[in-house]
């Protein structure tokens, strides 16, 4: 009899347990540029709207109090305790609210909750942390992660039960510097006879933006300009997916000049990209390299002389290869990069790309 009504005992504290589903979607965002000011929490009809928060009760009617919690790389901006809300209703068994970074970043009232104890002043605490003040006050997050981190429980209980993530990882995109083949548009365009050409350039890898890298042809009587080079010419290659390096066979004309740009996708809390978001659309602008020019010529002399090259080493000003050149080491007008031999113009472009880089040398037979 005792055994039995122990397992009745446990088992209206089983139908007892409230319990409660919380999920944003999406999760995680990621931008190379975001505003301070897409979190106003005086005006959160401002603010764009980059997630949303599904609260489902999943058994018995109860009141419920939501705290919001904002984190920078784990450093607090909005505590806990500084923003909580109690629920207007009870949420009945089954129900499902939605609510969006507005309903949460925000000192005023929702659809259906209430603020119980509100003290939202970003600033005072960004104006604490010596890494994020200076960024934060020109307008911009710096590189980093900003974190939301939403809990709630039942009215009258003591410890929150349940809590959801949602994460925005700023990387800045930076510049891209095209340093082979070619010179930048409204320079003398070099002469290029190698084939296949193998295209180089340094870009700052986020892990979400993509690289994609554009040439365009142009006649002999109608050479790349400042005033041309976007409304003339053939495009003979568009690529995607592209990591600061591309080399294929294209069929280059002889005599012929070739422009080349790369660019990347830019996203920010407007146009921000997401795991399994379709980004259809969603690409408002991007970072673009300036254009570099040269011209396809089928015989042309490759060769440089050892006096361009060693001028080019000088400028590069590394004590390793001064020293090898006051031990009578010379060089032989010819660069050997990613397993490709390179002469010319192309040698000099690739040895001005590694000007103020931290270089090894090694002497090998």
């Amino acid at each position: 009899m005792k055994r039995i009504l122990f397992i009745i005992a446990v088992l209206l504290v089983c139908l007892n347990m409230w319990a409660i589903d919380l999920r944003f979607n999406p999760p995680v965002i990621e931008v190379n540029q975001l505003s301070t000011f897409s979190f106003d929490p005086v005006a959160p009809e401002s603010q764009p709207i980059l997630t949303n928060l599904t609260i489902t009760n999943d058994n018995v009617p109860k009141k419920i109090k939501l705290q919001v919690v904002v984190k920078w790389n784990n450093t607090p901006i909005l505590d806990e305790g500084e923003a909580i809300f109690i629920s207007i209703n009870e949420l009945e068994s089954g129900e499902v609210l939605l609510l969006s970074n507005r309903d949460l970043i925000t000192e005023q009232s929702s659809q259906y909750f209430v603020e119980e104890s509100v003290n939202i002043d970003f600033m005072d605490i960004i104006e604490s942390i010596s890494t994020l003040e200076e960024a934060v006050l020109s307008g911009y997050f710096p590189d980093g992660n900003l974190r939301l981190e939403v809990s709630v429980k039942p009215e009258e209980e003591n410890n929150w039960t349940e809590t959801a993530l949602f994460t925005i990882r700023v990387r800045n995109a930076g510049g891209i510097f095209l340093a082979s083949p070619g010179a930048q548009i409204g320079q003398k365009a070099p002469e290029v006879n190698d084939l296949p050409v193998s295209f180089i350039w340094n870009a700052v890898n986020t892990g979400f933006n993509e690289q994609h890298i554009v040439i365009r042809e142009f006649p002999p009587n109608n050479p790349p300009s400042l005033s041309n080079i976007n409304n003339s010419g053939t495009v003979v290659l568009q690529k995607e997916g592209v990591d600061s390096g591309f080399s294929d066979y294209i069929p280059f004309n002889d005599g012929y000049y070739y422009a080349w740009q790369v660019y990347i996708p830019l996203y920010d809390e407007t146009h921000y990209h997401a795991p399994a978001q379709d980004r259809a659309g969603k690409i408002a602008k991007q970072q673009e390299s300036p254009w570099f020019v040269f011209r396809y010529v089928m015989n042309a002399d490759g060769s440089s002389s050892s006096e361009d090259i060693q001028a080019m080493l000088n400028v590069l000003q590394n004590s390793e290869l001064l020293n090898l050149q006051g031990l009578g080491y010379s060089p032989t007008g010819e660069i050997i990069y990613d397993g490709r031999l390179y002469r010319g113009q192309d040698a000099l472009d690739i040895l001005s790309s590694l000007i103020g880089k931290q270089l090894t040398i090694k002497v090998i037979d």
